[in-house]
């Protein structure tokens, strides 16, 4: 099972920024299954994968003292790398085109919360591994999830038309792990 939890000093021109950390065993779960496979569509830069966001994200929610971390995906990206998105029947609060292939939660507190980088990082390692292990280790680089795209969910991510001229949103989700 996918573990969830909450570092500083992850990133170097900004160590007191927390970062959520989710831990996923490559043997796990499917969602953890999904991530790992996923780690190949990623593109590589700064030492981290990157999942772009028009692919893939991760959506932040706080409440009652628990952080809870959705990681949504569209299907063509689960498609590349051979994991059928049927087996994720539930979608994404942000876009429902989207599925999501895990949910970790952990206890923060609000102070921590309100501080946490909006990105997420995911690291690979054997069920049982400690995080802070896990991180030290980098047997197979962190994947950064920015956070959810901005926009209207109905909005056609392939729409040539759209007023601003943007023609999507970006893949680094901000300064963060990695990228500095």
């Amino acid at each position: 099972m996918a573990r969830l939890s909450v570092r500083s000093g992850l990133y170097p021109d900004a160590p007191l920024v927390p970062v959520a950390v989710l831990l996923v065993d490559p043997e796990g779960g499917p969602g953890e299954r999904a991530l790992n496979r996923l780690g190949s569509y990623c593109h590589e830069g700064d030492g981290v994968f990157h999942l772009v966001q028009t692919d893939g994200w991760a959506e932040h929610a706080w409440a009652g003292g628990r952080l809870a971390v959705d990681v949504a995906v569209y299907p063509f990206a689960l498609e590349q790398v051979g994991v059928d998105p049927a087996g994720f029947p539930v979608r994404s609060a942000v876009d429902p085109r989207a599925v999501v292939v895990l949910r970790a939660e952990a206890a923060v507190g609000p102070e921590l919360a309100a501080r946490l980088w909006e990105g997420t990082l995911v690291v690979r390692a054997a069920a049982g591994t400690p995080v802070g292990e896990a991180l030290a280790a980098g047997d197979d680089p962190p994947i950064v999830l920015a956070p959810p795209p901005e926009g209207d969910a109905d909005d056609d991510a392939e729409d040539d038309d759209a007023e601003d001229g943007d023609e999507g949103p970006d893949e680094g989700g901000g300064d963060g792990p990695g990228e500095g």
